[in-house]
């Protein structure tokens, strides 16, 4: 529980606040209060006091509700996502509770990250260092590797390998970048 409240300082360090300025309006970034919102939740969620779990998790899926309906975020607690996350931009956001994702995962907005529909059960696993962007999907039982960059409406139902770039409908591999270059 205390470590997703650590995990919370390193995702508010992602939104780089240098002035004033920087800090009004991270403050009222939606991004942030759903970052904020889902570590609450999953810290709630993770608590395993015999009795009061039940009531604990009851909270922690209120507080998950409350961000879907009123920031467009689906991010349920269950979901694993390490330190660093960053949601740039709100608007309809859908992550599946069985996704797992790394260090400084980096969304867009209208990003789908979960199952391919009934026939395909399992969800990505999301290494560390990825950013999605907008309008991406993310689907089925597949692995993202570390350092990877998913274009904007791509559709990925393939595995992408470390330090790659992918783009388009379905999903291709356009770039490799060696590791000594990332």
């Amino acid at each position: 529980m205390v470590e997703q409240f650590k995990f919370l300082f390193q995702d508010l360090k992602r939104w780089e606040i240098k002035s004033i300025e920087d800090c009004f309006y991270t403050i009222f970034e939606q991004g942030v209060w759903a970052v904020i919102l889902y570590r609450l939740s999953r810290a709630l969620y993770l608590i395993n006091i015999p009795i009061l779990k039940y009531f604990i998790k009851i909270i922690a899926f209120l507080i998950f509700k409350f961000s879907e309906l009123f920031l467009g975020i689906s991010l349920s607690p269950g979901t694993e996502i390490g330190p660093g996350l960053c949601i740039s931009h709100t608007g309809v956001i859908v992550i599946h509770y069985k996704v797992k994702a790394g260090k400084n995962l980096e969304l867009g907005h209208l990003v789908t990250i979960g199952e391919r529909g009934s026939r395909y059960q399992g969800a990505p696993v999301i290494g560390d260092n990825v950013c999605i962007h907008t309008g991406a999907k993310v689907l089925g039982q597949i692995r993202i590797g570390n350092n990877v960059k998913i274009g904007a409406n791509a559709v990925v139902i393939h595995d992408i390998p470390d330090n790659a770039t992918a783009v388009g409908v379905p999903a291709k591999i356009v770039k490799v970048r060696n590791e000594r270059s990332v």
